[in-house]
This record gives C-alpha cells, sequence and structure tokens, in this order.
C-alpha cells in the first residue's frame, strides 16, 4: 500500500473523529429575550392553579410582602440556555430518574428562598406539561438513548471502514452526520415548543455555527472520500 494511501485513510478518520465531536457537543440554543415576563407569567399560574400547596404558600407569602416583583427584577433581562447531544442526554437521564426538571438542570440561579419558590413555579409549569406526555415523553427518552448509541455505532463504523479504505465509509459518515444534526433540531424544537406553550410564545431556538459546521465537515468529507476510492480504484485497475 502507497503511504499517500495510508496517510488519506488516516486524514479521513481524523476528520470523522473531528465532525463527530462537533456535532455531539455543539449545542442549539434556547433564548429568551423577556425573562421578567416569563417568570410573572409562569409564577401567576403557579399561584392561581391547584396543586404544589407548598410552592403556592411561599408565593403567596411573598406576594403578600411584594417580594415577588423585587427578586422577578433580580433575574436577567434575557436568558439562554445550550442545548447539545450531551447535555440534552443529561438533561433526559436526570429527568428519567427524578421525574421532574429541576432549576438545577436548566441553571436557574437559587440565591435564596424566595428565588428557590420562584424558580419552583416556572419548573412546575415545564414538568406539568411534561406530565401530561408522560408515557409519550418516556418512550421518547428511551429512543433517543438508543439514537444517541446508534450515532456513535455509525461512526465508529466509517471510521474504521475508511480505515480499510471502503467506499462505504462515506455512506456511514453521512448518515451520521445529516441523521445527528436533524435529530437534535427535531428534539430540541419539540422542547422549545412545549415552553412556548407553557411559559412564553417569544422563546426562539438558534443553531451554533460550530453545529453547522460539523455537518458541513461531515458532508464534505464523504463526497471527498467518494471522489477518493473511485480515484484509487481507477488507478489499482490500470496498474
Amino acid at each position: 500500500m502507497k503511504s499517500s494511501n495510508i496517510l488519506v485513510r488516516i486524514i479521513f478518520v481524523a476528520l470523522v473523529c473531528v465532525s463527530g465531536f462537533m456535532l455531539l457537543r455543539s449545542p442549539v440554543t434556547i433564548n429568551e429575550p423577556n425573562v421578567h415576563g416569563m417568570a410573572k407569567t409562569a409564577l401567576k399560574k403557579a399561584v392561581d392553579e391547584k396543586g404544589n400547596t407548598s410552592v403556592k404558600d411561599s408565593l403567596q407569602l411573598a406576594q403578600s410582602f411584594g417580594l415577588i416583583d423585587k427578586v422577578i427584577d433580580q433575574l436577567p433581562q434575557k436568558y439562554h440556555y445550550d442545548l447539545s447531544y450531551i447535555s440534552l442526554y443529561k438533561l433526559s437521564a436526570s429527568y428519567q430518574e427524578n421525574g421532574e426538571i429541576t432549576a438545577e438542570n436548566l441553571n436557574l440561579p437559587e440565591k435564596n428562598e424566595i428565588q428557590k419558590a420562584v424558580n419552583s413555579g416556572m419548573t412546575a409549569k415545564i414538568n406539568e406539561s411534561l406530565d401530561q406526555n408522560s408515557d409519550q415523553l418516556k418512550q421518547g427518552i428511551s429512543l433517543f438513548h438508543y439514537f444517541c448509541l446508534g450515532i456513535l455505532i455509525v461512526l465508529i463504523l466509517a471510521a474504521v471502514l475508511g480505515l480499510f479504505g471502503k467506499s462505504w465509509a462515506a455512506g456511514a459518515l453521512l448518515l451520521a452526520a445529516v441523521a445527528s444534526f436533524g435529530m437534535l433540531q427535531y428534539f430540541a424544537n419539540s422542547f422549545v415548543r412545549g415552553l412556548q406553550t407553557e411559559l412564553d410564545k417569544s422563546i426562539t431556538l438558534a443553531t451554533s455555527s460550530s453545529l453547522w459546521l460539523g455537518l458541513a465537515l461531515g458532508v464534505l468529507t464523504s463526497v471527498g472520500w467518494i471522489i477518493y476510492t473511485r480515484l484509487n480504484k481507477k488507478e489499482v485497475v490500470k496498474e
């Protein structure tokens, strides 16, 4: 085997690793431009609705002393939450284990008891929405975990096939790149739609440039590998 062929295969494997890393680690970002408005809406619903007695009592007490507005004013005006495959896997595993989304899961600050009560009001609305589709959500989480495992297997398969110079490596990499990008968009959009319904319609989703780059790298590497294997096959036939 020519040393140039070995080098090309090593480069291909390296690009598979880089593309896979970027696709699994790069986030989509959930943006809330009006945290104060969202908090007030969530807390009003938490106080008015039945259930969550301890949270409701804390909020009503804080409201009677005029503390809620002061606590809300301490919150940042804008909020963003990065959601990658890694963070989404951790979030879903935590929900699967504890049966709820917590303020810690969403990186919400809890500097005092009133702020904890405010966070509890907001997370209560999120968990209420999730509980309404509990069975479907559990199935979705299991499928998501299997999907993550499948993506890793396909990426490893692409790297191994590349080491042996197989043209199928391009198909495996292309499948992993497109599927991982598309499914993250699907899962994140589903999560955001739930937040928009329960909290605030102004919540948006943005895809990071590194995630787009990971997809582009995977697609271009696949195309390049197809060209390389075809040219290499022609050279072998000539010899």
